[in-house]
């Protein structure tokens, strides 16, 4: 069990304000959560990031077009709790793995415990997606969803809940950069190549495949 009394003797940030801290002073936040190895809430926040991606693809997908909305619901929350934890997981090993190649000190928890904390600015628009659902229902999820910002009210509704959810990504990006600078040790220069670098080393291998499969399917 961790002491408050302690923690506020060497830092600004104890387990009572970290929430809060990750907004307001994110370097000293993720010193704290590497030094201690907090891991508080973090499977819970990987949980709900999953819920945020799934819901973007059900609106990417058009998902409302086959489904009722409770059917979509249903399945931004089965496919969160699912995959948030696995999937980045997996970024956190790829991240780890590659920050090597650079003298990075993080292990794959220690990444993992960033990326749950950087990503809650992102969260936020599980509560702008939850006035949408009220005022519009299955149709955000539907093709037919650009048709409803036709008037003045409801282009400016808009653009307010795109560019919220613009701001929060970035918002979350720039946590991430100064969370995985703290664990590896690196500029920030260093962590913005460590978090880019798994999806290019991806499409590497992807590509490689793919040029691979082309010759030998050619060669039958």
């Amino acid at each position: 069990m961790i002491e408050d009394i302690n923690y506020q003797q060497k830092s600004i940030v104890t387990p009572k304000n970290i929430l809060t801290k990750v907004f307001t002073s994110p370097k000293e936040a993720f010193i704290f959560i590497n030094d201690y190895k907090y891991s508080k809430h973090v499977t819970l926040f990987l949980i709900l990031s999953g819920i945020t991606k799934s819901f973007d693809k059900a609106i990417s997908k058009n998902m409302g077009d086959n489904l009722p909305l409770w059917s979509v619901i249903t399945y931004g929350i089965l496919i969160g709790i699912t995959f948030g934890w696995l999937l980045n997981s997996l970024y956190a090993f790829s991240i780890s793995w590659t920050g090597k190649w650079f003298n990075g000190k993080a292990d794959t928890r220690s990444i993992l415990r960033v990326i749950a904390y950087a990503l809650l600015p992102s969260f936020i628009s599980l509560f702008f997606l939850f006035i949408q659902i009220l005022i519009y229902g299955n149709s955000i999820f539907q093709s037919s969803y650009e048709y409803l910002y036709t008037g003045l009210f409801d282009t400016t509704l808009y653009w307010f809940f795109y560019l919220i959810d613009l701001a929060l990504i970035i918002w979350s990006c720039m946590l991430l950069v100064i969370g995985i600078s703290v664990v590896q040790k690196f500029s920030i220069g260093k962590a913005i190549l460590n978090l880019i670098l798994p999806v290019l080393v991806l499409a590497l291998i992807v590509f490689t495949l793919f040029i691979i499969f082309d010759i030998l399917l050619n060669k039958i």
